[in-house]
């Protein structure tokens, strides 16, 4: 089975060999990278680019998701680094998504062609998958978690952050609303587990910053490698989940 695995540059040395190719899609040429583990055929996307230059707003969606669904790829899985509006959620602290607010306003974030449901808009079988391979690794992980989506680059004010805090959401993010809607569209399975790089409840002492994020993302790699290799163990056909449905009805109509 082919899976996607969308993620950052720390990640280009997850398998034994990687075979990189570009695919062409209406949105542009996306950059892929072909390994494999464990049986499964997996295909690397470095959301912002190889070289990691391509800031949140700048991302080629629409291209990114496009080319998995002509590879033929099914399931996705994402990880991403976000900001804690919830004090239980410490920084390196493991969250997997399980709802969202989409609060980006100057980006494409839709193929625009038909209504999709995103009532539930991440995979329950891949939230399966995540969950028995951080407990296999006795791996603490937040579950039930709430993500408030911003366009980015700039961090957001003092009274936003409280804001959504008070809203009930537990962590902040530039990339995976987009990145769910998209998915949801073409049909795809997708799934992601966030590392929180800072506490972004407006109240922090030390303010967010990219020197910071980064420091924290290498710090937690090797965790997050783990917890990947042993989710791809996990990860089998469709069962439960009606991912693709809205799309089926698209194209059959």
């Amino acid at each position: 089975m082919k899976v996607g695995l969308i993620g950052g540059t720390g990640f280009y040395d997850l398998f034994d060999t990687l075979e990189e190719q570009t695919v062409k899609t209406e949105f542009g040429d996306v950059v892929l990278f072909r390994g494999g583990y464990e049986g499964q055929e997996v295909f690397f996307l470095p959301r912002h680019g190889t070289k990691h230059g391509v800031l949140a707003p700048h991302v080629s969606y629409k291209a990114n998701m496009k080319a998995l669904q002509q590879i033929k790829v099914e399931r996705v899985i994402a990880v991403s680094a976000v900001g804690s509006l919830n004090p239980a959620i410490p920084v390196g602290g493991v969250s997997l998504l399980d709802q969202f607010v989409d609060m980006t306003r100057r980006r494409d974030k839709t193929y625009g062609e038909f209504s999709a449901d995103m009532t539930e808009p991440f995979c329950p079988d891949l939230q399966d998958s995540f969950l028995e391979a951080a407990n296999d690794l006795d791996l603490p992980m937040h579950k039930d978690v709430k993500l408030v989506g911003v366009d980015g680059p700039i961090y957001e004010t003092r009274s936003e952050l409280q804001l959504f805090a008070q809203w009930g959401m537990d962590v902040v993010g530039m990339t995976n609303t987009t990145e769910a809607v998209l998915a949801r569209e073409l049909g795809l399975c997708f799934s992601v587990v966030t590392l929180s790089t800072d506490l972004a409840t407006g109240t922090a002492e030390t303010p967010p910053d990219l020197a910071t994020h980064k420091k924290v993302a290498e710090q937690n790699k090797e965790k997050m490698k783990r917890l990947i290799l042993q989710t791809l163990t996990k990860i089998d056909e469709r069962k439960a989940c009606r991912c693709d449905n809205s799309y089926k009805s698209f194209v059959e109509a």
